[in-house]
């Protein structure tokens, strides 16, 4: 046997003889938050002998002291549903709180039955034997304790104790490590009413405690500084909200271009449901499926169906582990999905019911008999084929203001429904259906870009270039040269602009005819006075960012993508595109053409790392 823990940020094992376990339990679980809180009182309920763990005060974590009370989209049905309406039952009478209701609610159920829970205990250690995890060491109040078990659940979203136990995983985006903004949500008051706000910040590097602490100061102390109209600050809510950390490599995974691809798993616990939500505007850096999709089809705030493979909570490294929370086995583009509340409350279920069948058949947690699985989860409603719905739009307002028409979302193969709507301010799903066809759709569209119809042509364009083709390439240039800011109409929010969506084309094809317009767009410091590319506040979401050109920052941000991906192809064009670089970066009045926010916050947080990018590609070629 040996015991795993964490030095200086890394694994490290150590061999020991023998361990005296103070107490032993079925399971112990690791964080009680969203999915811990439900994973703990669920296994209870299946009657295990349980241990929840918990380093703050309370259950709930995001649903707590995170200020989170609603649901972002998400599939009904599951045990949670019962919690949920017992909480709303204990706000109604007794506290109008229903943070306060849920913290009593679910840590009363746990008690009831028969479950333990330890709070202001971390874990440090985790002992293993051979192949297999028999229980922890905590840090507590009255000292160091280990407890035995037969079952671990990480539920403590970062997945730190399975990164203890040598876990391999995943973090972050390709281009530059980062995850996604961090955000804080703050009780305000009127006189008639009390409110909730929840706003982003920048990336944080949530490992590094003096970056979290100055994060922690910065947010409260800015948060406060925001116009909040004639509201008052009651108070900022104990945890930020951290949407995104490691992921733990287990049995089986979903990636977006999978579900793209209509791939499915055979073995689903359960279905989530919501966009693609990045909480950033660069997601040019987020890679070429979540930019094809977002930016270059412009179907941004389209709803996706995931199923969720249950082996996606399996490490495939260790056996007696369980990893039910928001770092299972998803690439980040679809944790920006999978990650939601109504997602965690189902997974605390499912790693109770997957400790249950492994306890009962005396097997491995990758071997339980699926068929009882979900049988138990269609039983409770977790899992449920109706909400198999692929691709959707849906929401309650459209990007205008007026209600918005929810309905399933079909690509077609029509290539003279593809051309009708290529034709209009709404042609992301004709684009995206080009892209399905392929080679098929392209005599089609090259005829369209010959046509009067201004959107006819340009759009053909861009389905030319998701197809790989350069037909459209001039047609392209010419809408960077037009800065081209005619907004698209595809989405609730975040529509994309025309000539933006040019500048990504031209850079996703590698298009070295290109080169000379995107650099005389780069270096030009006055680009953001031209009236097509001016917006003193941002606008086309759900809410308006003060003092933030977003237009003129996703031309900027989407021409330096553009360039590094043809500087990247073309080796001899990459002098001119280090110059270029650093004649818009280097006395940073960039910064100061896009906004007047502070540093840290989320908008100059991705504003510096833009440069910062740039000049690691200047660096990289040598320039």
């Amino acid at each position: 046997m040996y015991i795993s823990e964490v030095f200086n940020g890394k694994s490290q094992k150590t061999n020991v003889s023998s361990v005296d376990f103070t107490e032993t339990y079925d399971v112990i679980v690791c964080g009680l938050g969203t999915a811990g809180s439900m994973a703990a009182l669920m296994s209870s309920e299946n009657g295990l002998k349980v241990l929840g763990i918990e380093s703050f005060n309370c259950v709930g974590g995001t649903t707590t002291i995170g200020g989170i009370q609603t649901h972002y989209f998400g599939c009904p049905g599951g045990r949670y549903t019962e919690i949920d309406d017992k909480v709303s039952e204990f706000q109604r009478l007794y506290t109008r709180n229903q943070i306060e209701s849920r913290k009593f609610v679910v840590e009363s159920l746990i008690d009831e039955t028969d479950g333990e829970i330890l709070y202001e205990f971390s874990v440090i250690g985790v002992y293993i034997d051979g192949n297999e995890v028999k229980g922890v060491k905590a840090i507590t109040p009255q000292g160091i304790a280990d407890y035995g078990c037969r079952v671990i659940m990480d539920c403590t979203g970062d997945a730190y104790v399975a990164h203890m136990a040598g876990c391999d995983s995943h973090l972050g985006r390709a281009l530059d490590g980062l995850t996604q903004p961090y955000s804080m949500v703050s009780s305000t008051r009127n006189k008639m009413w009390v409110g909730h706000t929840n706003r982003d910040f920048g990336r944080v590097d949530q490992y590094d405690d003096e970056a979290l602490s100055k994060a922690l100061i910065f947010s409260r102390s800015y948060n406060m500084e925001e116009e909040r109209n004639s509201n008052q600050l009651m108070i900022h809510m104990p945890l930020i909200g951290v949407r995104e950390g490691r992921h733990i490599v287990c049995e089986e995974t979903v990636t977006m271009q999978s579900i793209l691809d209509g791939k499915k798993t055979a073995t689903p616990m359960f279905y989530s449901y919501a966009d693609f939500d990045k909480h950033g505007w660069d997601n040019t850096f987020d890679g070429e499926t979540l930019g094809d999709w977002c930016i270059g089809s412009n179907l941004n705030a389209y709803n996706a169906t995931v199923p969720v493979p249950y082996r996606s909570v399996i490490p495939k490294s260790l056996d007696g582990l369980l990893i039910p929370c928001r770092a299972l086995d998803v690439d980040r583009d679809v944790a920006s999905c999978v990650r939601m509340v109504v997602d965690m409350k189902k997974l605390g279920e499912v790693g109770a019911d997957i400790a249950a069948l492994a306890i009962k058949h005396n097997c491995r947690l990758r071997d339980i008999p699926y068929y009882e699985l979900s049988e138990m989860l269609k039983t409770s409603g977790c899992l449920d084929d109706a909400y198999d719905r692929g691709f959707r739009i849906d929401g309650t307002k459209n990007w205008d203001g007026t209600p918005l028409v929810n309905r399933s979302v079909k690509f077609t193969d029509d290539l003279s429904a593809i051309s009708d709507m290529l034709g209009t301010l709404s042609p992301g799903e004709a684009i995206w259906s080009s892209r399905l066809l392929g080679e098929k759709a392209v005599t089609t569209l090259k005829k369209l870009l010959a046509s009067d119809n201004e959107n006819a042509r340009k759009h053909a364009a861009f389905a030319l270039a998701n197809v790989g083709n350069l037909s459209g390439e001039d047609v392209l240039i010419s809408t960077v040269i037009e800065r081209d800011a005619t907004q698209l109409q595809d989405c609730r929010k975040n529509n994309q602009r025309r000539g933006s969506m040019a500048v990504y084309w031209l850079g996703r094809l590698k298009s070295a005819k290109a080169v000379d317009a995107l650099c005389e767009f780069l270096t030009n410091p006055r680009e953001n006075e031209r009236p097509e590319l001016y917006e003193k506040d941002s606008s086309g979401t759900w809410y308006v960012i003060k003092g933030f050109n977003n237009r003129y920052f996703q031309f900027m941000i989407n021409t330096v993508m553009a360039l590094i991906r043809i500087g990247e192809a073309h080796e001899e064009w990459r002098a001119k595109i280090s110059s270029a670089f650093k004649t818009a970066f280097l006395d940073g009045s960039f910064y100061d053409r896009i906004t007047d926010r502070p540093k840290q916050s989320s908008e100059g947080n991705m504003i510096l790392n833009m440069q910062n990018v740039a000049e690691r590609y200047c660096r990289r070629w040598g320039h």
